[in-house]
């Protein structure tokens, strides 16, 4: 029931609406702190940063580094 409720409010089921968090977090953090990658996936949960690395450009559509250093701005 909460998987239905949630996904007709956002579009997204609960997994994928709490990672659409976790990176929208992550895209603040790097464009406003200069925490190392590692440290930005280890504040939001991951243990792996290269793991954080594949959600995040599986998520955003470019690596985390490469959405630092660009005129990017995925936050929505």
């Amino acid at each position: 029931y909460l998987n239905t409720v949630l996904k007709s409010q956002t579009g997204r089921a609960p997994v994928e609406f709490f990672i659409h968090l976790k990176m929208k977090e992550a895209c603040k953090l790097l464009k406003s702190t200069d925490l190392y990658i590692y440290e930005v996936s280890a504040r939001l949960g991951y243990e792996d940063q290269y793991y954080f690395s594949r959600i995040f450009k599986k998520a955003v559509g470019m690596p985390p580094r490469d959405y630092r250093d660009g005129d990017y701005f995925y936050c929505e």
